[in-house]
């Protein structure tokens, strides 16, 4: 009985102090669509396949800035998925992988599309080496103005936790 009670509050701590060593990771990007490619499902009504490459700048909130690529590919049945790479001016360099819409809204008249997206930490270098975590993207993209709607600005809040290798 003493070993089962001394391997419930040692799992315990141990979660504990995985939890306590989780730091958070806040920033926004914004973004454009620099080259989309689109096509349309034979036999189907209405499905479009394709793939994108967005780039822009991540800033934190400490005030530090990323340059941004995201590629990715999109199904207008089934969603989208892709990674974004970001270089930071140390050269540390951090990729994550994404997934949605978890959520959405695009209400009738809307002034945005809202949209949620799940991510992970695929891997890092420099500082973020051996990076493990996960968090959220929420896109905000304009639809009253045509041209920045066409070319697929958007604003990205993103929250999320992670953790480093002890050294």
């Amino acid at each position: 009985m003493t070993l089962i009670v001394a391997v419930v509050v040692l799992a315990g701590f141990v979660s504990m102090m995985t939890q306590a060593m989780a730091q958070s990771m806040n920033f926004k990007l914004v973004s454009m669509i620099e080259k989309v490619e689109r096509v349309k499902v034979t036999q189907t009504e209405g499905v479009i396949i394709g793939v994108l490459d967005r780039k822009g700048l991540s800033i934190f909130d400490n005030g530090e800035i990323a340059t941004t690529s995201c590629r990715g590919t999109f199904d207008s049945k089934k969603g989208f998925q892709g990674y974004s790479s970001m270089l930071f001016e140390d050269g540390s360099t951090l990729v994550m992988f994404w997934k949605g819409p978890t959520s959405q809204s695009r209400p009738a008249g809307g002034k945005f599309w809202e949209y949620t997206m799940a991510t992970e930490y695929v891997e890092g270098s420099g500082r973020f080496k051996g990076i493990k975590g996960n968090g959220t993207f929420t896109g905000k993209e304009p639809q009253w103005d045509p041209d920045y709607k066409a070319k697929g600005f958007a604003l990205y809040e993103f929250t999320g936790t992670y953790t480093l290798p002890s050294k």
